[in-house]
């Protein structure tokens, strides 16, 4: 064996796992930048849900619902911000798919995907709930009927009032959630596991020509 081969028959092993360094760095980084890019379009798309909450809200309130109302209306609208269901106790779990990831390749799991008409069980359960929610007379009664794991992160602020010479000033309302982070390693581009969130919503303020405000 040669000088020259020799050297070449060393440095092999060093230039793998030199590639292999670089691959695992490589990605890591990338797989970090798909959880940022998933992350930032869950909170582009919970801020436009929360701008419904808000148009929502403002809406019940101009037509005179009270506090509770206005609150359970919010509430609704933000659903697809509001986490798992934990009112009435349900578990989203498709058997079929389930094996079939298991069991099966995954060919076989993108064919099951594109032939079968997606559903969504946990829909049909909420749909007529939410009538009944609405229809709720406080908070302890409508936590039986329907409720969610991140509710209480949405609040709100409303003002808006009637003037003495009987003219009011617009309704505005401002929604706000906590939004919980739920993308594996957040924390490394966010220093905290939630973010805050805010909407607004201005209606004229209508119910003060036919309602009495007793702020309720």
């Amino acid at each position: 064996m040669t000088r020259r081969s020799y050297r070449r028959t060393l440095s092999t092993p060093r230039r793998y796992g030199q590639s292999l360094i670089e691959t695992c760095i490589a990605t890591g980084f990338i797989s970090l930048l798909f959880f940022v890019l998933l992350q930032v379009s869950q909170i582009f798309a919970a801020h436009e849900v929360l701008h419904r909450a808000a148009t929502s809200g403002a809406r019940a309130k101009t037509v005179g619902f009270n506090h509770w109302m206005v609150t359970k209306v919010i509430r609704v609208a933000a659903i697809p911000n509001a986490g798992p269901m934990t009112q009435p106790a349900y578990e989203n779990n498709n058997t079929k798919l389930r094996d079939l990831v298991l069991n099966g390749s995954p060919g076989q799991v993108w064919d099951y995907a594109l032939t079968n008409a997606a559903t969504n069980a946990q829909y049909a359960i909420e749909q007529p709930l939410i009538p009944d929610y609405l229809n709720s007379w406080n908070s302890p009664r409508s936590d039986y009927i329907l409720d969610y794991e991140d509710w209480d992160t949405i609040h709100f602020t409303v003002s808006g009032t009637v003037l003495p010479d009987g003219t009011a000033t617009p309704i505005q309302l401002q929604v706000y959630q906590d939004l919980p982070l739920w993308v594996p390693g957040h924390r490394a581009f966010y220093g905290a596991d939630s973010i805050q969130l805010a909407a607004k919503s201005e209606i004229e303020n209508h119910y003060a020509l036919y309602l009495d405000d007793m702020d309720w």
